[in-house]
């Protein structure tokens, strides 16, 4: 009896770090979230896009050079269509994905890790990559969410026990999850490899009709979809030329420096660019590949197969692989490094526990001593990107009739949203000339400034500064110390990331 209640107890306080780990992850989110900070050009160009075409005009290539799943955008105008078109409304869906995958990659990591996978959810629960997206308007977090979700469903399929209802449930949702994820392909890839590998080794598996069908149905929904939207978006010349950094070369050994960029673009977007994270990085994942080859073969190619299927696909110029592009694999990754833990522990622990929990605990204390002040100083001060909101606000209530208001070129997107909610889509406004050129556009700046002399209030709104043509030193100041040259600076306001100033210009 003594020893069936200290078992309970321990248990007990294991489900208290697990759901504590699980707590804390979706406060991380809900707290930048509930920020509201304004979009950035990147966002506030989709969003553009979601509240001015219609349900069809979606369907086409979009406006600013933007590309997202058909299914995310139709849920992003049905939510705007029902709530109102508010930037918080637009990030509903985003987070909606952050707190489901928090869940979900609990419920992975203990049923197939068992203690390790706690320090799984916990990577997971404070990445700050992961812990951002869930608040921007981009199909990254629903990335993430579809990544999770599916080895999920696979995973109750591949259970001794598992039922009609659980093939019926990866069939469905793995079919609708197509349309919101385009990584979604690459993770189906795998389970359907390995749900035919399954019945190769178990005859007795599940009837080959029910596979079938799943395939069937996968391949019907995919093809649907490329037909109704992603076949515009592979063959858009501008996002492939764009992108084409992030494509794989080929043959592969031609630019090895590009797997060195991509590998630490990957760590930066979620974990830590730290030479130590490095290399108790790619150490846990391979151990971890390694030993869940041997121990659950089937989740491990679940999780590996992805990675190949894009590179595959990247080296073909389909999808850049670098970058956000790589967020829906972190989750996968944790988990490895999770059953690297496990691991070694396991192994050493064979001569001693003591120095086991010695090995293990030097890799964990050096990723949370890298991610945990990251996570911290954000949770304390929530990123605000080009809060571009209170300098509108600013403007909306000094400006006068006669205003001239100057949006330079890379605050367009967000102006062009926001413009309507504090009275700036109507007046003297004047959009700078958008181009990747940046070289023209400065040049077009220069125009512009020199074309405003002689009037008496201008107001130079400027967020999203992310080159000045080739100029060196402070961006904002440059732009600022040029205007200077032909006005005089009566007033500004500043926001992070955004600046407004009122000028007199010269005759």
């Amino acid at each position: 009896m003594s020893h069936f209640w200290d078992r309970w107890k321990a248990s007990t306080k294991l489900d208290w770090m697990w759901w504590g780990i699980v707590t804390l992850g979706i406060i991380l989110r809900l707290r930048q979230y509930l920020v509201n900070r304004s979009f950035w050009a990147d966002e506030a160009s989709l969003a553009v896009n979601i509240a001015n075409r219609s349900y069809a005009e979606l369907l086409g290539l979009l406006d600013y050079q933007q590309a997202a799943p058909i299914g995310f955008l139709y849920i992003e105008k049905t939510l705007i269509t029902i709530f109102g078109n508010y930037d918080y409304v637009l990030r509903l869906f985003p987070l909606f994905a952050g707190l489901l995958s928090t869940y979900l990659i609990y419920r992975i990591a203990r049923e197939h890790l068992g203690t390790a996978g706690l320090f799984a959810v916990l990577l997971f629960a404070i990445s700050w990559g992961l812990v951002y997206f869930s608040s921007e308007l981009k199909q990254y977090s629903s990335d993430v969410m579809a990544a999770v979700l599916l080895v999920f469903l696979a995973g109750n399929c591949l259970r001794e026990n598992a039922q009609a209802k659980d093939f019926l449930s990866l069939g469905i949702l793995g079919s609708v999850v197509i349309w919101i994820s385009h990584p979604s392909v690459f993770i189906l890839a795998g389970i359907g490899f390995v749900l035919v590998y399954e019945k190769i080794v178990r005859p007795k598996f599940v009837p080959l009709a029910w596979i079938l069908g799943l395939g069937a149905a996968w391949i019907t929904s995919f093809g649907l979809e490329y037909l109704v939207s992603l076949r515009n978006i592979v063959s858009d010349g501008f996002l492939i030329e764009y992108w084409r950094k992030a494509y794989m070369p080929v043959p592969p050994w031609s630019d090895p420096g590009w797997f060195v960029r991509v590998y630490q673009s990957f760590l930066n977007t979620g974990l830590h660019t730290h030479w130590s994270m490095s290399v108790t990085f790619i150490v846990l994942v391979m151990v971890g590949s390694l030993s869940l080859l041997v121990r659950q073969r089937s989740l491990a190619v679940m999780l590996i197969f992805p990675v190949l299927v894009a590179l595959i696909l990247s080296a073909l110029q389909r999808y850049p692989f670098m970058h956000r592009f790589l967020l829906f694999l972190l989750p996968y990754a944790m988990l490895l490094m999770a059953e690297g833990i496990r691991f070694i522990y396991f192994m050493v622990s064979r001569w001693s526990r003591g120095l086991a929990f010695g090995v293990i605990a030097v890799p964990i204390v050096v990723t949370l001593w890298l991610l945990v002040p990251v996570t911290s100083w954000y949770f304390r001060y929530p990123s605000m990107g080009a809060d571009i909101k209170p300098v509108m606000q600013y403007v909306s209530e000094n400006r006068h009739p006669e205003d001239i208001v100057y949006v330079y070129y890379g605050s367009a997107p967000a102006f062009d949203y926001y413009a309507s909610f504090y009275g700036l889509d109507h007046g003297n406004v004047i959009v700078g000339f958008e181009t990747l050129h940046r070289k023209l556009a400065l040049r077009r700046f220069y125009e512009d400034v020199d074309a405003l002399g002689g009037n008496k209030r201008v107001w130079f709104i400027f967020s999203d500064i992310v080159d000045c043509g080739g100029c060196e030193g402070n961006m904002q100041q440059y732009f600022v110390d040029y205007i200077d040259g032909f006005g005089t600076m009566l007033d500004s306001s500043h926001a992070p990331g955004a600046n407004v100033y009122f000028y007199e210009m010269n005759p």
